[in-house]
């Protein structure tokens, strides 16, 4: 597996802006973007993420996807003729349901296991992780979820948008699994787990049990 976990797509650090760069260039320059929700009209956080994605690497194309009924099952099984799959932000815990309603794990799994890349941002890092239940600090539980796990693509747990109060810090003592290492991600940094190995880029916290 090769998989960046993100808090988010613009402002990044000039190491991580080249390493993103580095890695998807070495993937084809196609990036498969899924929508935590279906966007309509002008589709602006698509386009906002174009924009990200324009300054990271000039010679990335990125399509759209997302999980409605408006994507068909043959649609969604083109995602394998990308060399990156881009989970986009939003509400986790909306994101979980509707990726396991649309049977996205196989798909994602089978691409990291044929040497693709992934890359998550806020929600779509998280649900790379063993659980989502750090996104209670920010999303509310709409779809009312019980099973709180994540893919697990990642042996960590992932807080994104990090700030450091004392009321967060709180928080996730409180709500993480204290079996496994978290890594708090300011925006502008983030983390780039290969075959097992992690390289932090930026001001990361390290949260170990």
């Amino acid at each position: 597996m090769h998989i960046f976990l993100l808090s988010r797509t613009d402002y990044l650090r000039d190491a991580l802006r080249e390493a993103i760069e580095k890695e998807t260039a070495a993937q084809g320059n196609r990036i498969a973007y899924i929508s935590s929700e279906p966007q309509i009209g002008e589709k602006l956080f698509y386009q906002s993420t174009i924009q990200d994605y324009s300054v990271i690497n000039p010679n990335a194309h990125v399509d759209y996807f997302d999980l409605s009924d408006a994507f068909s099952d043959n649609d969604l099984s083109a995602l394998k003729e990308y060399g990156t799959i881009y989970l986009s932000g939003g509400n986790t815990f909306m994101f979980m349901d509707m990726a396991r309603r649309r049977n996205l794990y196989p798909i994602l799994k089978a691409h990291g296991e044929n040497g693709g890349l992934l890359i998550g941002a806020s929600a779509g890092a998280l649900m790379m992780t063993p659980s989502i239940s750090l996104a209670a600090v920010a999303d509310e539980n709409t779809p009312g979820l019980t099973d709180l796990s994540g893919f697990s693509f990642a042996d960590f747990e992932f807080h994104p948008h990090y700030i450091g109060s004392a009321e967060e810090n709180d928080f996730l003592r409180a709500h993480r699994d204290v079996v496994k290492t978290l890594y708090a991600c300011k925006d502008g940094d983030g983390v780039f787990y290969s075959n097992g190995e992690i390289k932090i880029f930026g001001d990361v916290s390290v949260f170990m049990a």
